[in-house]
């Protein structure tokens, strides 16, 4: 295990959600209800950044082209409008463990 610091945990408690660089990926890092919850956060369609949070139901939708994904496992849940008939499985993202260590949101890369 590698834990990288990437921010407070007041500011991600303030935001919610945010797209993170660690080393040379952006993580979607989440605090729902005091959950924390990472995955890769560029889309596997057309690498646009992951950014519209369905806290209620775990997902989050990509902004360029609606693909929508589990935020606990990472798989695409309903692929982007311009790709309907793209196998699904194949175009899941990484998932990460997430961590609040002292004041700050921890990845496990």
């Amino acid at each position: 295990m590698v834990w990288k610091r990437t921010i407070s945990s007041k500011a991600l408690e303030k935001a919610g959600y945010a797209p993170v660089k660690v080393d040379d990926k952006v993580v979607f890092i989440a605090n729902i209800n005091g959950n924390l919850y990472g995955m890769d956060a560029v889309c596997s369609h057309a690498r646009c950044i992951l950014g519209i949070l369905d806290p209620e139901n775990l997902k989050v939708k990509c902004r360029c082209h609606d693909a929508v994904f589990d935020l606990k496992t990472g798989a695409m849940l309903e692929p982007p409008y311009v790709a309907k008939d793209a196998p699904k499985e194949k175009l899941g993202l990484k998932t990460y463990q997430v961590r609040d260590n002292g004041g700050w949101i921890e990845v496990d890369v």
